[in-house]
């Protein structure tokens, strides 16, 4: 090998140094080598010299930081942003290591033009001395409705060297007062008629700069302009409680416009707006929610070049008429006849003498809203992988995935033939999925698939393509029934995955099949589970369940981008909240129930506290400080006047047995046998986060008395439950739950704490062989509990199980989501057992969050320990954060042990390298010893220092990658 360079191993100056030869062979022009001429070997050196400097010059060019991952509002260049100032975030790239921030300046204007001579014609920050990078809160002018902006940043690193500014990106506003609404709800006169469509026509003259257009509908909508839909979005607006707030969508239409005749229409669904309960077709719990008929709204602001501007909107001027959707609802199905198809109406020359004129409604009465996080869209196409044919004619297919969604068919017959399809999760009413065999029959033994179809009506023209428009549903398998199956010369089918199009946020594979089949489960769980709001299932119920939800919400923000999702979903709890501050089990409640224990209201104090830990969201605290209060204020009144009011710091029993709900789907069992166990513990859980939240907004007073009702709560919660001679909670036997609630909330005495910590591993080790014994509430403290007290390998044995009760069981019986209950009975698609992945990401990939501690709020300091089981050989884990990507890879080689970690930009991090119980080990980062004879050897580039922990050598780094190799030298 070469000598080694005193410099850096990875500078480009190094690599030029070791091997030359190969940079600068000069040609030899006929000459032997080594017999160069002399004025030749002297520019050879003269060159050599140059390209080194040249070198050096631009490496320390490349040297400086880049901003990249521009977004406002946590989206990349949003439309309809309608806050008075919203916030910008950004990441910072350098190649150098330890590299951060030291100040930042943000341009505003009205153009691209307006930002090239650096002053901003909207707001211009100047240089504000900050490391802040993360919702930074927009302070210029008053931004205009219906009006794109453009901004860009420059950063200055920590030698106060700056970057370029970078590549401008826009936001557009929405309707920024409620007031500057113009447009009238419009509905069809005829409220038989299914789907309507809705028709505008507007002539336009003169050179158009900007036009932006607002839209919604209840229940659902699509929308066009001039013959085409407009966005991806399906199943919009996403689902509210219309009576408070209703989302609207908007889009910059500018190039769709064009000189002369332009069209706009609206094909308008019933969704949950109106929602009947059909003969012969599924509704859950056998309601209906009829709040009016399906109703459109529209604004359009067009400016023109010369300054003038005109609106268009929904009013008594729209026409409207049948379409060919002539069934559809919100549960049950859909359906189509192609026949009554009206070709062009969304055109201009469409002749619409015989449509009729709208009629203006008061609509939803909700305040208007706008949407700016991702909408529900259909982001995936799943072919099947098996088909059969019944000789009745009967198609059976399977996508091999448990997906949400609907189908899509293509099929060529005559015309007037009717086709049904229908979707099932399991095969020959089986408990289990199986691989699709000839002879098998799609499952009907539950309402949600039995009773659950769409028909198509051929029109006979050629191939014809059909899928749904106003429905979802929960499906692995397909069926498709031809009234006539004679009359059918062709047909195939494809899954259509529907799901709010939040954008994958972390990554994680292992050496481990198993594991990684339980984190694809997990994922498709999730998936299958977020349409507009956290539901509990795609096929039956289709709730937005607090409890599921909060329960899943770390979980989902390691998984996805969701901030946008959560901010969205805190806002319908807040209008699901009761006059006397209760927050009901399911938000919006259109569709769900207003029972529940203090585990789901909870979620309402639980969600905006983390995203204020993973975010660094303060304003979503202020939005909601005041509502929070009272839902806290709730639970104190509750405790002193539930089924034991002389307890005033104990959640006792209340209302019915769907109010005060404890534990959820442990294993044979419905809810636990202690209900104030739960209750009280999340109790005692808001009281604790809203006196924290409350210090952090300058609430001094609410903050102390908080604090002082919280240790109250623990106190009365120790006296109640806690057996101090058999070290219990609320049993006279191990219920694993109680005992991880107690010490998940620090609830536990600490003397006690080691002797509790014992019951659960006996129960899990030596009772159960390995199994948990966990609900949704127990299993999600099970990781973290059992994990940040050195018994990771505990969490991990749970994990490893194929029998049941187990994830591993769920696998071996056909799973590809996870299941309601641990038996796989009733739904096959819920995700609230998948905070696993919480397991996977902090714990075997070491990437620790920030409510835990040591990773500090939105990840400005980072702590990478990964567990290191015996028997897995690698885990690769990637996370995106607002400050940029993490990363911890772990392999097992030959004796070795080989780590690599980056840490973001303007972030640092604490790394713990494992000795893997070896006496002595030598840790080399990029072939450099760091780590010898017990001692930290020397400072290098980014790494500042390091010290053994417990069976862990811990460095403090700046950002950057690292590539640890352990040796036991």
């Amino acid at each position: 090998m070469p000598a080694k360079s005193q410099l850096a191993p990875n500078s480009l100056f190094y690599a030029v140094i070791k091997k030359p030869s190969r940079k600068f062979a000069p040609h030899n022009y006929g000459k032997k080598p080594g017999k160069r001429p002399a004025l030749f070997a002297c520019m050879l050196k003269a060159a050599i010299v140059v390209g080194i400097l040249l070198i050096i010059v631009s490496c320390g060019e490349d040297k400086k930081p880049e901003v990249t991952d521009l977004k406002c509002e946590y989206v990349k260049e949003p439309t309809g942003i309608d806050m008075k100032k919203p916030r910008f975030s950004w990441i910072i790239k350098s190649p150098a290591r330890n590299a951060s921030q030291s100040a930042y300046r943000i341009l505003v204007g009205k153009s691209r033009e307006a930002l090239q001579n650096e002053s901003g014609n909207v707001w211009n920050s100047r240089k504000i001395s900050s490391k802040s990078s993360v919702n930074i809160k927009y302070s210029g002018n008053k931004l205009q409705s219906s009006k794109t902006y453009y901004w860009k940043v420059k950063v200055w690193d920590q030698t106060g060297k700056a970057s370029q500014w970078s590549e401008p990106v826009s936001f557009t506003t929405g309707i920024q007062n409620n007031p500057d609404w113009q447009a009238e709800w419009i509905s069809a006169r005829d409220s038989s008629v299914s789907a309507p469509l809705f028709r505008k026509e507007f002539d336009i003259s003169g050179k158009i700069s900007e036009a932006i257009v607002h839209v919604t509908g209840v229940g659902y909508y699509q929308f066009y302009f001039n013959g085409d839909t407009v966005g991806d979005q399906v199943l919009a607006p996403a689902m509210t409680d219309y009576r408070k707030r209703v989302m609207y969508k908007t889009f910059d239409v500018t190039d769709r416009i064009n000189a002369g005749t332009n069209v706009l229409g609206f094909v308008a669904g019933n969704g949950p707006y109106r929602m009947t309960n059909p003969e012969n077709r599924y509704s859950w719990g056998g309601r209906s929610n009829i709040m009016g008929i399906p109703a459109c709204l529209l604004q359009l602001h067009i400016r023109f070049k010369d300054g003038s501007e005109k609106i268009i909107t929904s009013d008594e001027s729209w026409k409207y008429s049948s379409g060919p959707v002539t069934f559809n609802h919100f549960y049950g199905g859909e359906d189509y006849d192609a026949r009554k198809e009206k070709s062009g109406w969304s055109s201009s020359e469409y002749d619409v003498s015989d449509w009729k004129n709208v009629t203006v409604t008061e609509g939803p009465q909700g305040k208007l809203d706008a949407s700016i996080m991702a909408p529900l869209q259909v982001t995936q196409t799943i072919q099947p992988v098996t088909k059969t044919q019944s000789e009745s004619g009967v198609y059976l297919f399977d996508l091999g995935q448990n997906i949400p969604g609907w189908w899509q068919i293509k099929v060529e017959g005559q015309k007037g033939t009717t086709v049904r399809i229908r979707g099932a999760e399991t095969l020959n009413d089986s408990l289990f999925p199986n691989p699709l065999t000839s002879g098998d029959t799609l499952s009907t033994k539950h309402d949600y698939h039995k009773n659950v179809w769409t028909t198509y009506t051929l029109d006979g023209q050629g191939t014809e393509i059909y899928e749904p428009a106003f429905f979802y549903t929960g499906f692995r398998y397909i069926e498709v029934k031809p009234e006539n199956p004679e009359k059918i010369e062709s047909l195939s089918v494809a899954g259509r995955v529907v799901r709010s199009g939040l954008k994958r946020n972390g990554t994680f594979s292992s050496s481990d099949t198993l594991l990684n089949q339980i984190h694809r489960a997990t994922i498709w769980s999730q998936k299958g589970n977020m349409h507009g709001f956290p539901t509990d299932c795609p096929q039956r119920e289709k709730g937005g369940y607090t409890g599921d939800g909060q329960v899943i919400a770390q979980t989902s923000m390691h998984d996805f981008h969701t901030a946008a999702f959560y901010t969205k979903w805190l806002n319908d709890m807040r209008d699901a909240q009761q006059d006397n501050g209760r927050i009901p089990n399911t938000s919006p409640t259109l569709v769900g129930g207003h029972g529940g224990g203090i585990g789901w209201g909870s979620a309402y104090v639980l969600i905006p506290w983390w995203m204020y830990q993973y975010y660094n969201d303060t304003r979503v605290l202020e939005n909601h400080y005041s509502s929070m209060k009272d839902y806290v204020t709730y639970l104190r009144n509750l405790a002193r006047t539930d089924a034991n009011p002389d307890e005033p710091h104990i959640i006792n029993d209340f209302g019915g047995y769907w109010d005060s709900l404890g534990e959820w789907r442990a294993p044979g069992e419905a809810d636990g046998p202690n209900h104030p166990v739960v209750n009280t513990y999340y109790f005692y859980k808001d009281a604790t986060l809203f006196s924290k939240i409350a210090e952090k907004l300058g609430h001094t007073e609410d903050a102390q008395e908080y604090k002082a009702l919280a240790d109250t709560i623990k106190d009365a919660f120790n006296r109640k439950f806690f057996n101090a001679d058999t070290y219990l909670y609320g049993t006279d036997t191990v219920y694993q739950t109680y005992q991880l609630v107690g010490l998940e909330g620090d609830l536990v005495p600490n003397k006690a704490r080691k002797k509790v910590l014992q019951t659960i591993i006996r129960d899990i080790t030596e009772k159960r062989n390995g199994h948990l014994n966990t609900g949704i509430i127990g299993t999600k403290h099970l990781w973290h509990v059992l994990s940040q007290a050195g018994k990771a390998d505990v969490a991990y044995s749970t994990v490893q199980q194929t029998t049941y009760p187990s994830y591993g069981y769920w696998l071996q019986n056909g799973a590809s989501t996870l299941w309601e209950l641990w038996s796989g009975e009733k739904s096959h698609n819920h995700q609230m057992f998948g905070t696993v992945n919480e397991f996977f990401y902090q714990y075997l990939a070491g990437i620790r969050a920030p409510v835990h501690g040591k990773t500090t709020r939105a990840y400005e300091h980072i702590r990478i320990k990964p567990f290191i089981p015996e028997d897995l050989d690698s885990v690769s884990a990637s996370l995106e954060t607002m400050r940029g990507e993490v990363v911890s890879k772990w392999h097992k080689n030959a004796g070795n042990f080989d780590m690599q970690v980056t840490i973001p930009a303007n972030s640092t991090g604490s790394i713990s390298v494992p000795t893997l119980d070896m006496e002595t080990v030598t840790i080399r980062e990029q072939d450099k010893k760091i780590w010898e004879n017990g001692s930290f050897n020397q400072a290098m580039s980014g790494i500042l220092d390091g010290k053994k922990q417990d069976q862990y050598i811990t460095f403090s780094v700046g950002s950057g990658t690292y590539h640890f190799t352990v040796s036991g030298e």
